[in-house]
């Protein structure tokens, strides 16, 4: 089948709102992969933050006294 063929079967109105719905959903996939490598970084980020920190071994011998 054609695109006039479909056109004129299915009509421009509801040619062109599936078209608009391709589009739309293309657009937010390719907006989506940034912001989710950006909340990967952000999400490794904030595990380092969340680790315990150690004590020095200095510190720790200063403890003791």
């Amino acid at each position: 089948m054609s695109t006039t063929q479909l056109i004129q079967r299915a009509g421009v109105a509801s040619v062109l709102c599936v078209l608009v719905l391709a589009l739309t959903v293309a657009l937010l996939r390719l907006v989506a992969l940034p912001l989710a490598l950006s909340a990967l970084a952000l999400d490794k980020a904030a595990v380092l933050a969340a680790r315990p920190l150690t004590p020095s071994t200095a510190t720790a011998r200063e403890a003791r006294r």
